[in-house]
């Protein structure tokens, strides 16, 4: 009986050390940013203005903005310099690339759904926006219902909601005939393929087809139509059972948002005179009032 104890009371105390490496001896993403002063992040390169390549070929965008500000916040804590690993994502792989440790953290334009947070978690919802079209200006379309009825509809990859909100439209019978769901890998494709008269509207979160519009060799040419179909808080992907850097992103964010950084990066990007002028919603500014955490 002793013996039987004894080899039981063994298989325990060895099951705590010999776990899977997602569990107790993951890897503490904060302590390796630490030791290795380099943090990597996730950002997208055909989504203006959170993260794309202006006409210099350059790396820039709203979420890459926010991502330094993390950077900084970092060389803070550890006292020393923190180089910042920019990596390339898509909606089709920013999970996978968070869930495989090729990012530290993807920073972009990902709705927090609840499917989602099986795999991943979620930083506080730091942006807000919702579905919409873009169409040309001519377009007879005006919203959702009933003026998708039998057309082509483009939508991204990897955007779930905005997928799911569009079969939602066929299966219900809310659209009929039903409109043709066209995938693409970017929304730049999506974009393309509008212009060129493959798709009758483009759909996707507000805040996006602002970007695409404003970037259009004549944005006079295109509408954005409809009211929303969704609503798409956006959060930062991060690595689940990593809580000491889900809180310190967190943390950053709510300093930047108290401390009305958060607010100048916004304008620099959305304000009258950035890159996507797009005024920042009721809604939006009673969220960033609610993530305005007492220290």
């Amino acid at each position: 009986m002793k013996k039987y104890f004894f080899i039981v009371l063994t298989v325990v105390f060895l099951s705590l050390f010999f776990v899977k490496p997602d569990q107790a001896c993951a890897e503490r993403v904060l302590e390796r940013i630490g030791k290795t002063g380099e943090v990597r992040m996730g950002f997208r390169e055909g989504s203006i203005p959170f993260g794309y390549k202006n006409a210099k070929g350059q790396w820039v965008g709203f979420s890459i903005d926010i991502g330094k500000e993390i950077v900084v916040a970092l060389k803070q804590k550890f006292g020393k310099p923190i180089r910042l690993i920019k990596i390339p994502v898509k909606p089709d792989n920013r999970i996978a690339m968070v869930l495989n440790n090729s990012v530290d953290i993807s920073i972009g334009s990902a709705t927090i759904t609840l499917e989602r947070e099986k795999k991943v978690d979620f930083s506080h919802p730091y942006f807000l926006t919702g579905a919409r079209l873009l169409v040309a200006a001519q377009s007879p379309i005006r919203n959702f219902i009933p003026d998708l009825a039998d057309k082509r509809v483009g939508v991204v990859r990897g955007a779930t909601g905005n997928i799911v909100a569009i079969d939602w439209l066929n299966t219900s019978g809310r659209v009929q005939p039903k409109c043709q769901k066209v995938l693409f890998d970017e929304h730049i494709q999506g974009f393309k393929a509008l212009q060129q008269g493959e798709i009758n509207a483009y759909c996707t979160d507000e805040c996006i087809l602002a970007g695409m519009k404003a970037k259009a060799s004549d944005p006079r040419a295109w509408k954005i139509v409809g009211s929303y179909l969704t609503y798409e808080p956006y959060g930062m992907i991060l690595p689940q059972d990593q809580s000491e850097w889900r809180n310190f992103v967190n943390a950053t964010i709510v300093k930047l948002i108290k401390s009305r950084r958060f607010e100048k990066i916004y304008d620099k990007w959305f304000g009258p005179y950035g890159e996507v002028p797009l005024p920042m919603s009721n809604k939006y500014k009673t969220l960033l009032n609610i993530l305005s955490i007492p220290d």
